[in-house]
C-alpha cells in the first residue's frame, strides 16, 4: 500500500494559497473545497499512482494531478511505496518558475 507524504515545500505553498483566498474572499469555504478535492485526490493517487499524467522533462518521474482547474499537485513515487507531493502549484502562476522547483 502506498503512503502519501507532503514535502514541506508543498506544505508551505498550500498554506500560502489558503491563506491568500481566505483572506481575499473573508471566507473559508473555498479553501475547504479545495481541501476536500486535495483528500479525494490523495485518496485516488494511493489507489491508482500512476495514472495521472507524466511530466516531461524533469529529473525524476515526477506526475501532476490538477486540483479544480486552477492548481496542481506534483509527485514522485519512491521505491518503498511513498507519494512524495513536491508542490502545490497555481496553475495561474508563471510555469517557469516550476521548472526551478521540479
Amino acid at each position: 500500500m502506498y503512503r502519501i507524504v507532503w514535502t514541506s515545500r508543498a506544505l508551505k505553498q498550500l498554506q500560502k494559497i489558503l491563506n491568500f483566498i481566505i483572506n481575499q474572499q473573508k471566507s473559508t469555504s473555498y479553501a475547504d473545497k479545495i481541501l476536500s478535492e486535495i483528500q479525494d485526490i490523495e485518496q485516488y493517487i494511493i489507489k491508482n499512482p500512476m495514472s495521472f499524467v507524466e511530466v516531461e522533462n524533469t529529473s525524476k518521474e515526477v506526475h501532476k494531478a490538477i486540483v479544480l482547474k486552477h492548481y496542481s499537485i506534483f509527485y514522485s513515487i519512491s521505491n518503498n511505496n511513498i507519494i512524495n507531493i513536491l508542490c502545490f502549484w497555481d496553475n495561474r502562476q508563471d510555469h517557469k518558475n516550476l521548472k526551478n522547483i521540479l
